[in-house]
Order: C-alpha cells, then sequence, then structure tokens
C-alpha cells in the first residue's frame, strides 16, 4: 500500500519502511480506502506498550463530546475540541471473543455528514507481535452504503469478516469468525473513526478521551 498512514488518512504516496505492501486506491471494491490507508503506521507506533492484562471481555467508554478536529490538508494530527459535534463521537466498544469475535461501538450518532472511515486494528496470539489484522468500513459522502474490507497480517483478504451500520442505534458491529483468525487464544482491539469533509477531518479514539494519536490505542487481551 503506497501511502504514509496516521490513524487512517491518506497524505502521501510513499510505502512507510517496513510496511506490507497493498493495493493502492482505485475503483475496484476492494480498493484502499481514502481515509483507512494509512492504518499500517498506526499499527506499527503503537507498539511498544506495557504488558496488557487480560479478560473474558472488553467493556470500553468513550468520553462524551470529545471529537477533535483539523484542517483536511495538513500532516498534524487533530487537536481542535469539537463538543458540539455528535456525529462520530463515540461512547462505548465492547469486545467478546467466542466462536466469532463481535465488536458493536456505539455513538452519539452515525449521521452522514462526510466520507466516514470506520477502522478496527486486531492483534492476536496467533499473528505475529509486529502484525495486525486490518479491517475497514468506508462509506463515502452522500451514500448510505460502502465498502467493508479485511486484511491479514500478510496483506490477505480473507473475505470472512462483515461490518454492519444501524443509523438507528447509532451502532457499527465488526463480526469476525474465531476461525478465520486462527482460532486465537486472545485478542485485542483498537479502534476509531474518521470523518472527512470538504474542509475539515474529525476523529475519536474509542479509548482515549479527547486526544488521538499516530495509531489508535489497543484495549487489553480479551480471552475465549
Amino acid at each position: 500500500m503506497a501511502v504514509d498512514c496516521v490513524n487512517g488518512r491518506s497524505r502521501s504516496a510513499t510505502t512507510p519502511s517496513g510496511a506490507t505492501s497493498l493495493p493502492t486506491m482505485s475503483s475496484s471494491p476492494v480498493a484502499w480506502p481514502t481515509a483507512a490507508a494509512y492504518l499500517l503506521a498506526g499499527t506499527i507506533m503503537v507498539l511498544g506498550l506495557a504488558a496488557p492484562a487480560s479478560a473474558a471481555s472488553e467493556d470500553a467508554r468513550d468520553a462524551r463530546r470529545d471529537v477533535l478536529s483539523g484542517p483536511k490538508y495538513t500532516d498534524d494530527l487533530p487537536t481542535r475540541a469539537e463538543p458540539a459535534r455528535r456525529a462520530g463521537d463515540i461512547t462505548r466498544t465492547t469486545v467478546v471473543l467466542g466462536k466469532r469475535l463481535v465488536i458493536p461501538t456505539t455513538y452519539r450518532s452515525i449521521d452522514l455528514t462526510g466520507e466516514q472511515d470506520f477502522q478496527w486494528l486486531l492483534k492476536t496470539s496467533t499473528d505475529h507481535e509486529d502484525g495486525s489484522w486490518i479491517g475497514y468500513l468506508t462509506i463515502p459522502a452522500g451514500k448510505t452504503i460502502g465498502s467493508f474490507q479485511l486484511i491479514d497480517p500478510l496483506g490477505n483478504q480473507p473475505g470472512c469478516a462483515t461490518a454492519v451500520t444501524d443509523r438507528v442505534k447509532a451502532t457499527v458491529k465488526l463480526k469476525v469468525p474465531a476461525s478465520c483468525l486462527g482460532n486465537p487464544a486472545w485478542v485485542r482491539v483498537a479502534n476509531g473513526l474518521t470523518v472527512i469533509t470538504d474542509s475539515r477531518v474529525y476523529e475519536d479514539d474509542a479509548r482515549r478521551d479527547g486526544e488521538v494519536r499516530h495509531g489508535w490505542k489497543y484495549g487489553p487481551k480479551v480471552t475465549a
């Protein structure tokens, strides 16, 4: 993937050193979307954390009114607080691993206000410590239906997962069969949302209150 990555916005056509090469953006249904393209660097930059605790499930609560925004064409992270913005404001994410990995995320609103890029990073017990699965659901501005892809740490697209939006309940739910992930003993999840309008980019990290960094924050190990 020939992009410079920071959470979810594509900024240049240079593949980061050591990143997996993936398809560049095209009109194909499996094209790499505008905002999800720079997830790979976020995968790399989030490493080096303390050893996570383990739990049978995760229930991550995110502060309300903590969406941040920044100019659309910049290399800087969003820093301007947008407390009045409801669209894309994450409030809760739960993670359960059984026969399926199920990750529902609740928002204050997922009204259509621009291009929406819902993003997930998955680390599992069966993968190399530097590898992550990448999931993204991209809904273009002005559309109600988008494209979803799940990509494994080797760049394959197994086509085994689903991501479903419910705009009435303001939820997005990712489901992945455990067998598709290699029946891992545990998973760790990072996720967030990027919304791109004509002039600004809005972001919210599901596990950071009022802050975004280069890469969404991972939760604890969730055991099967």
